[in-house]
């Protein structure tokens, strides 16, 4: 009897530190694929590597005007020992303001590149970086705009440094979107006057639960705890911190919130509920049968009378 229970405690012991193994395993493999940018600047999440191209008209339009005009390469070094790169379109000012434009996940600078042409048109200077670990960016792990919030701090003490006069607002896409969103609840130089974001989620966990259950068929739990801690490990924080709705919580800045109405990768659903919960200044704009991040494409004359018209009011 004693050799029976001792052969099941055994038995027992094995079957639940090989699960515990499956799962640790299945949490590593999560911020490889999610977090984790490899030695070529790609993500496990990366179904192929990215060329900068998107097959859209203001692409078309960007490449023809692209070479007409002056730009400038900015570099920075930030808290972490990471050095940053943006470009400037136009290297010198015709108005005093100023748009960050933050592109999204897995990406860099040229996914954004093709939106920021109405506004140099308008007159605005527009700095667009490559986030850490992205285009000429260097960084071995994406913060989800946790840790890529206080670049965003970093890019604006260099804007002012280099445009003491400058009015600036933040503008992004997706990740950016949300990373510029986590700036906001920071405290920020009082010549950051508002904040435009597209399309951005409520928090990362939402995200990856999502897409855990999207791609994988897989329940968050016990997998995204278990992420949570390796990447708490390898990439020094914890993803459910990355959390825009909270970070709106101690925001002021008037927001612009866009999102597309068919947008199912970030649902529209997170769009409408990071504006209901902003008590700050605010307003939405929903483009009707836009999905992610195509809201520009889709409507573009309305996209861009509601982004100027917002800037105006507020600069």
């Amino acid at each position: 009897m004693f050799k029976k229970r001792k052969f099941f405690i055994v038995l027992l012991s094995i079957i639940l530190f090989s699960i515990l193994c499956m799962i640790g395993f299945a949490g590593n493999y999560l911020v490889d694929y999610a977090l984790a940018v490899d030695e070529n600047g790609n993500l496990g999440s990366m179904s192929e590597e990215y060329t900068g191209k998107q097959d859209t008209v203001a692409q078309s339009e960007y490449d023809v005007w692209y070479p007409t005009i002056a730009t400038e390469e900015w570099t920075i070094t930030n808290k972490d020992g990471l050095k940053l790169w943006a470009e400037v379109y136009p290297p010198k000012m015709e108005s005093d303001i100023v748009i960050l434009a933050i592109h999204g996940y897995t990406v860099d600078h040229r996914d954004i590149a093709p939106a920021i042409k109405p506004f140099v048109e308008e007159g605005y200077t527009v700095i667009t970086p490559d986030q850490r670990g992205r285009g000429n960016s260097e960084g071995n792990y994406l913060g989800m705009g946790y840790l890529e919030k206080d670049d965003v701090i970093d890019w604006i003490n260099e804007i002012n440094l280099k445009y003491p006069n400058s009015k600036i607002f933040l503008y992004g896409e997706s990740m950016g979107a949300a990373t510029i969103m986590q700036a906001a609840g920071q405290q920020l130089p009082s010549n950051v006057l508002a904040i435009i974001e597209d399309c951005g989620y409520t928090s990362t966990y939402e995200m990856f639960e999502n897409q855990l259950k999207e791609r994988f068929g897989l329940p968050a739990f016990p997998f995204l705890p278990v992420a949570e801690i390796i990447g708490q490990f390898r990439a020094g924080y914890n993803f459910s911190n990355a959390s825009p709705i909270k970070s709106l919580k101690s925001a002021t800045l008037p927001i612009l919130f866009i999102h597309g109405g068919s947008d199912d990768y970030v649902p529209t659903w997170m769009g409408q509920e990071l504006y209901d919960s902003y008590t700050g200044e605010k307003e939405l704009l929903i483009i009707p049968g836009a999905d992610h991040g195509e809201s520009a494409d889709v409507n573009p004359e309305l996209y861009y009378k509601t982004v100027f018209n917002f800037i105006d009011n507020y600069r």
